[in-house]
């Protein structure tokens, strides 16, 4: 009998070890993503969940303005999520900080390979990788064919004339006003004015980001000629200050000729069904740039580094990122350029709308990487409206920029 209940609580245990076993673990992944990247994300989540049973991925998606707010503050606490979303830009802070994990023991030699070599290098730190990038996200200008037609910028075969130079894109943009009354280009007020259009134009402007020893920095004269290059559309009642959705609403309206926005407004053009009337193309350089350059970021897939390592949850959190990547033909639906090279070169990608027209421009993206970036960001949102606002010269603004980088590379 007892030979028997020992058989049986024997038998009890096995079942449950192997329930125990069977349970798959579950990862917390932080996004930021809204909209029709969003739905994308959401969609490959689920169907990650759904082709196994050894992972669930928990997504828990968090606003855009709070969330590296609420990133930082669950590093800190000792809470973090297993997996998130950080824009490479982001990262010199917080590999600094001591709150990320270096990942290279535990992704594959077969996805390392895959990689652009310059996006992999930006992801790595003191000889370390610290982030599985997604894809890269470079300015582009988007112009409206109507506009474009009605200004009488057509070519002989019915085609839109299309600018090859700033200068030129300039010049196009007085047709416009002087044949249509309408904007020759409009720009958000934030981040895409004062970030990406200004440190595109300064970089093809000839100006340096890193100085013999590697440290940030910008030229005076080469700033301030940045910003005087950029007041001008608005001197000339060219463009307008508005803010994103306004200027998305002008353009897409037939109310502007050009506009200057991320890749991943490809996906929301999509939706609006408006492809006839909208092209892309990358931001034309200045008739004097020798090397041409375009502002890009990036979104990476990164492990925080909470009070204690799971080695459990961060193989899993890894094999999740990886199978992400590698389903980074979805991802680029919704615009973004994909980053390994089996996807980058296929058919299905390549097949997508316009996106031939815009591939060069992730080629010429180059990405700001230092500590205290988000000062130097700031500082040039601030900086780039007052200029087009006409609270600061173009001079003062330079002088203001330059103490500010000195400051925060201390």
């Amino acid at each position: 009998m007892k030979k028997r209940f020992i058989v049986i609580l024997l038998f009890v245990s096995l079942i449950f070890s192997t329930l125990s076993f069977s349970k798959p673990i579950e990862i917390t992944f932080w996004t930021l993503f809204s909209g029709g990247e969003g739905h994308i994300m959401t969609n490959l989540v689920n169907q990650f969940n759904k082709e196994q049973n050894e992972i669930f991925v928990n997504q828990q998606p968090l606003d855009w303005g709070e969330y590296y707010n609420k990133l930082l503050a669950s590093m800190v606490g000792g809470n973090p999520p297993d997996l998130a979303i950080m824009h490479l830009s982001k990262m010199p802070d917080y590999v600094g900080r001591g709150t990320l994990v270096a990942i290279d023991k535990y992704i594959s030699e077969g996805i390392k390979r895959d990689y652009l070599e310059n996006i992999r290098a930006a992801a790595t730190f003191n000889n370390q990788l610290y982030a599985l990038p997604l894809d890269t996200h470079p300015l582009v200008m988007y112009y409206n064919k109507n506009v474009l037609q009605e200004a009488g910028l057509i070519s002989e075969n019915g085609e839109p004339l299309l600018p090859k130079t700033f200068e030129e894109l300039y010049n196009f943009s007085k047709i416009i006003k002087e044949e249509t009354g309408k904007y020759g280009m409009i720009i958000e007020d934030l981040n895409g004015l004062g970030e990406r259009l200004w440190l595109t134009v300064y970089r093809n402007l000839g100006g340096q980001i890193e100085d013999e020893n590697g440290n940030f920095i910008i030229e005076k004269d080469i700033a301030e000629k940045t910003y005087g290059e950029i007041l001008k559309f608005y001197e000339k009642d060219l463009t307008t200050f508005v803010d994103y959705e306004t200027a998305r609403a002008i353009f897409i309206s037939d109310q502007a000729g050009f506009t200057f926005d991320g890749v991943w407004s490809m996906a929301a053009f999509e939706d609006m069904d408006v492809l006839d009337k909208v092209g892309v193309m990358p931001v034309p350089v200045f008739s004097t740039t020798e090397k041409a350059y375009v502002w890009g970021d990036s979104h990476t897939l990164i492990v925080p580094k909470g009070s204690k390592i799971n080695e459990e949850k961060v193989k899993a959190a890894v094999k999740f990122a990886e199978w992400l990547v590698n389903h980074s033909y979805e991802w680029a639906v919704a615009g973004h350029i994909p980053v390994i090279k089996s996807v980058r070169e296929s058919e299905e990608f390549l097949s997508l709308p316009l996106r031939q027209d815009y591939m060069l421009a992730a080629e010429q993206a180059f990405i700001p990487q230092i500590k205290g970036w988000a000062e130097v960001q700031d500082k040039l949102v601030e900086l780039c409206q007052g200029v087009v606002l006409g609270s600061v010269t173009p001079e003062k603004a330079a002088e203001e920029l330059i103490r500010t980088v000195k400051e925060v590379i201390k």
